[in-house]
């Protein structure tokens, strides 16, 4: 049986917790390698842009083939795959991301002083 590798962010530290899973069941709560805590992942119930959504800890998570996480919510029996902000991996900035970022503030500023100094110059006449 091929083993599929998922991840998910423990809520403590943010750090990324990978999952590596030979069936298609997983037995929570979870252990941080990092910080040694244990916790239950939490879901969006039935969608995450659901207005009448809910969030609940998930007892138990199920994995499809593709390597997906989901499961099932005790009050309704939806089958979700939508996990809570604290429970998503966050990706890594590459320094990259980081330089654009800072330059696209830098353009953003530059902008917005420029039209500032165009408003003065339009408005004294």
């Amino acid at each position: 049986m091929n083993s599929k590798n998922t991840q998910i962010a423990c809520p403590q530290c943010r750090s990324t917790v990978a999952l590596a899973v030979n069936g298609n069941t997983l037995e929570t709560p979870l252990i941080c390698q990092a910080c040694g805590q244990t916790f239950l992942p939490h879901f969006y119930c039935p969608e995450a842009n659901s207005s009448s959504r809910h969030i609940f800890a998930a007892s138990r998570l199920y994995v499809d083939n593709m390597g997906a996480i989901y499961t099932f919510c005790p009050d309704h029996t939806f089958t979700t795959y939508a996990l809570a902000a604290d429970s998503k991996p966050r990706l890594k900035r590459t320094p990259f991301q980081a330089a654009t970022r800072f330059f696209d503030s830098i353009v953003f500023r530059l902008s917005l002083t420029i039209e500032g100094w165009r408003w003065r110059l339009v408005t004294r006449r």
